[in-house]
């Protein structure tokens, strides 16, 4: 996104009137408390800030999962690893083998979704507050509470951070404390809401941060990014320290959109963009600390060569195991489309020239502009997602633009696939309030997902939230008896093709190159049992695991449909499904995950991993 000047966007009378810097941010703020059952406070107008020319970049913050909990459900059935879904694993207990249910499923396979799981799977979306708000972020802490924090006018007529609280999965949200005072006499945007999962100097693990750009609208006085910090939950925020001032005035370059990760050493690091090098438009820093108070190490982790590069709005995060992830936008030269960065510790990212990934579909479908990242740790071996302001193809913005996620089945690499956002802005375009730096958070062991995204309420820019699956409808819904489907592996973008389009019993299936062909177009029959044959158009026969064995590891191929595999079609995202055997819960498979032309098909062990996702088109 283009860089703005204009950062006092929605208010205010007393707004960046100050001449002093941004240099000496120190503890002249004014914490206001507000009780759980307070009310949110009033409304205050402000002018559109789409009449103004130019509008800042944000950032984004850090979002924590909680916790893998397994919960057993239904009788202990005996079981093998091939019969317990992939909602469920098998464990040893006095009475056997019985499948250890994941969060939100229920049954003695884990097949089924619990009817009473611990919140709705979606909601619609509601309004945050009613003052108008952007930037927002939002976080779970250890016991599931969840914060969210956005840039909001204040009590003293500037802006500044409203946190508010959820005790109920995202369904309901509560004021709980503010930060206002002085911070912003100069401007404030970009703010960012991080927990501490260590200690860090005198704050003790669970520690609440906040930071923000400050100082834009003084073009003679250097910016900052002053940090805070609150021990209370949110309640109250005392000054930390200044991450980093800016060693010019603002007009020759500002500092924008901080983004907190802690590592594993206990050390604490902020990134953010950086404007003031004279070679470079934009570059994308880091700087570390080992107390929170004083920031010693500084180092490019971003720098493109070409000078009109602007890479900004870094968002890092990292699984349990395996390298941290960065996601950022590069403008200038990328029309700020979303790259992808990964460090094995989190601060070593490797050659600041490198641009990294950029993520896409099947389809070439990119975000572009303001992109956050987000981490769950279940299905499978975990996903990521990402979610941006606008959605491309090629260099024109996308028909779902605004309205879906993209996911991610493999740390980060290989395609990612389309899922609903909870909060669509489809009328989103380039500026600072619709759908800009829209955070996600995964919720329930990655069955549903808390996205806040602002839109233009009229001539306000306010932030909804809402709840919404994460795994798809997880049945058959969007397909039609009797049509035919191709079906195209996730992991490799080759089509599922009879072998040379062989019209004869025990013909090989395999992946190939899609070429249209009716050799690689399957009718969706459905079956008595309501699970579904799959019957190749050519040949009239269809997909089966060889004898249609129950095993992990068998063969698919084509024989006559009457002693022939079912199916059953289960949706995992817009226009993606897998195929699971009706008898033993098995899925149709890419064998040993193969990107290669020829790679043959079996079925093996439902894991939610990119070879047992299809993208089904007609």
């Amino acid at each position: 996104m283009p860089r703005r000047s204009l950062l006092c966007l929605l208010v205010l009378s007393g707004c960046g009137d100050s001449s002093s810097g941004a240099a000496e941010t120190t503890g002249a703020l004014t914490t206001v408390p507000t009780s759980p059952t307070a009310p949110t406070s009033s409304t205050t107008d402000s002018p559109d800030p789409r009449t103004t020319t130019d509008d800042p970049d944000p950032n984004t913050t850090d979002l924590t999962t909680s916790p893998t909990t397994l919960t057993t459900t239904g009788d202990p059935a005996p079981c093998t690893p091939a019969t317990c879904s992939d909602h469920g694993t098998c464990a040893a207990t006095p009475d056997g083998l019985p499948c250890v249910c994941d969060d939100g499923f229920t049954g003695d396979h884990c097949e089924a979704e619990d009817p009473d799981p611990e919140g709705p799977l979606s909601t619609e979306p509601r309004l945050l507050l009613e003052e108008d708000s952007f930037y927002p972020r939002v976080i779970e802490l250890d016991d599931g509470t969840i914060l969210a924090a956005v840039v909001a006018p204040q009590q003293s007529g500037r802006l500044g951070g409203t946190i508010l609280e959820s005790t109920n999965g995202g369904v309901d949200f509560t004021v709980v404390g503010h930060i206002d005072g002085d911070l912003s006499l100069g401007g404030l945007c970009c703010a960012t809401l991080y927990q501490l999962p260590q200690p860090l100097g005198a704050l003790p693990a669970g520690s609440l941060l906040w930071a923000a750009s400050v100082g834009a609208d003084d073009p003679n006085a250097p910016m900052a990014i002053p940090a805070f910090a609150s021990t209370d939950r949110g309640r109250t925020w005392s000054f930390l320290s200044n991450v980093v001032v800016a060693g010019v005035p603002r007009a020759q370059g500002g500092l924008w959109e901080p983004e907190f990760s802690q590592l594993g050493d206990g050390s604490l690091v902020c990134h953010y963009s950086d404007e003031t090098d004279p070679a470079h438009s934009q570059k994308l820093v880091a700087r570390r600390s080992l107390d929170g108070l004083g920031w010693p190490e500084q180092r490019d982790i971003v720098r493109l060569p070409a000078e009109p590069a602007r890479p900004g709005m870094p968002v890092v995060r990292r699984p349990p195991t395996g390298p941290y992830r960065m996601s950022f936008e590069i403008c200038g030269t990328d029309g700020c489309a979303t790259h992808l960065r990964f460090s094995d510790d989190g601060w070593n990212w490797g050659d600041p020239a490198d641009p990294g990934l950029r993520p896409a579909t099947l389809t070439g479908l990119h975000f572009r502009h303001a992109p956050t990242l987000a981490f769950s740790d279940a299905p499978g071996n975990g996903r990521f997602f990402l979610v941006g302001q606008l959605l491309f193809s090629g260099d024109s913005q996308a028909g779902p633009s605004g309205t879906v996620l993209l996911a991610n089945t493999e740390g980060g690499y290989g395609a990612w696939y389309e899922l609903p956002a909870p909060v669509p802005v489809p009328d989103a375009y380039d500026n600072f309030c619709p759908n800009y730096s829209a955070p996600i958070l995964p919720l329930e062991h990655g069955r549903v997902v808390l996205e806040l995204a602002s839109r233009w309420d009229g001539d306000r820019c306010r932030t909804y939230y809402a709840r919404g699956p994460l795994r798809g409808t997880g049945d058959a819904s969007g397909l039609t008896d009797g049509a035919a489907y191709r079906f195209t592996a996730l992991n490799s973008n080759f089509c599922l093709d009879v072998v040379d389009g062989s019209p004869n019993p025990g013909a090989n299936i395999r992946q190939w190159d899609c070429n249209g062909s009716d050799a690689q177009r399957f009718t969706f029959s459905v079956q008595p049992n309501g699970d579904a044959h799959l019957i190749n158009i050519a040949s009239g026969l269809c997909v089966t695991a060889a004898t249609n064995s129950p095993d992990a590891g068998a063969n698919v191929e084509q024989q006559p449909c009457d002693a022939a595999t079912t199916w059953r079609l289960e949706n995992v995202g817009l226009g993606y499904w897998r195929a699971v055997h009706s008898d033993t819960g098995v899925c149709l498979d890419v064998a040993g995950g193969s990107p290669d032309l020829g790679a043959n098909v079996q079925q093996w062990t439902c894991n939610d991993l990119a070879p047992q996702i299809w993208r089904l088109t007609p």
